[in-house]
């Protein structure tokens, strides 16, 4: 399966990107290499109440735009069977999160794949989607989201917010009551995208890396995102969504 969702990945990219985005994305991994050597980075960890969604997830900008989820094996096999891409296939580490038990939450436009998040509802599903040691506490309601990932084509159209809310959601129909997760402190598009639910922090953690030595700090915070000003001038943007109910939103 590896070797097959490697070629699958490779033919993909090399049939829908240009050479010049293909060279940017191999800059960027190299990149993502070094970093993995020596770095320093924060991440803004989020704890809050998971609000009713109902009437408040975005529209995307695209038609044609379908929610599936994958529980299981058998769900990645029946969209297969559908006609829709495998997301064990397209999608790093797919296979091993549904083996640990996390939910994917894909979005497909026209059966091909767009957009995922993923839903952690045990300590085992967290580390295959989050790598970040902070605290989830599964057993009082708690679960974890993360590893979102958009196709580059799909960006700019609303999918995260679109397949965030629909994360939110599920977890509010299992039964669990707060949403945990982690944001590195410059993805402005995520924290913006989360902030329309009502997404408030709980602390900055800071990841420093050099060779196999590894060290995580964490220090408290609350309130709203401190880039979310940046956001709302860049884009416009006042929503502010608490307990369900909106104030200015667009």
């Amino acid at each position: 399966m590896r070797t097959s969702a490697l070629g699958y990945r490779l033919s993909r990219l090399l049939r829908e990107e240009s050479a010049s985005e293909l060279l940017r994305m191999g800059v960027a991994r190299a990149m993502e290499w070094c970093r993995r050597l020596a770095s320093t980075r924060e991440w803004y960890i989020y704890r809050y109440e998971v609000p009713d969604v109902g009437n408040i997830i975005p529209t995307p900008r695209l038609d044609g735009v379908e929610i599936k989820f994958v529980e299981c094996d058998a769900d990645a096999d029946r969209l297969v069977k559908e006609g829709y891409e495998d997301p064990r296939v397209v999608l790093r580490h797919a296979d091993r999160r549904i083996r640990a038990g996390a939910v994917g939450c894909l979005a497909y436009v026209d059966k091909e794949f767009a957009s995922a998040g993923w839903i952690g509802f045990s300590p085992d599903a967290k580390r295959t989607l989050d790598a970040l040691p902070y605290s989830v506490d599964f057993g009082t309601g708690e679960a974890c989201t993360g590893s979102s990932w958009t196709e580059r084509r799909f960006r700019g159209r609303g999918l995260y917010a679109y397949v965030f809310g629909h994360e939110l959601q599920y977890i509010r129909e299992h039964g669990r009551t707060i949403c945990r997760n982690s944001i590195s402190v410059g993805n402005l598009a995520s924290q913006l995208g989360q902030s329309r639910y009502g997404a408030q922090l709980c602390a900055v953690g800071r990841t420093t890396r050099v060779l196999w030595w590894r060290r995580w700090t964490e220090r408290i915070a609350e309130g709203d995102c401190p880039s979310l000003s940046v956001c709302s001038r860049r884009a416009g943007y006042h929503a502010v969504v608490s307990g369900g109910s909106t104030r200015g939103a667009r």
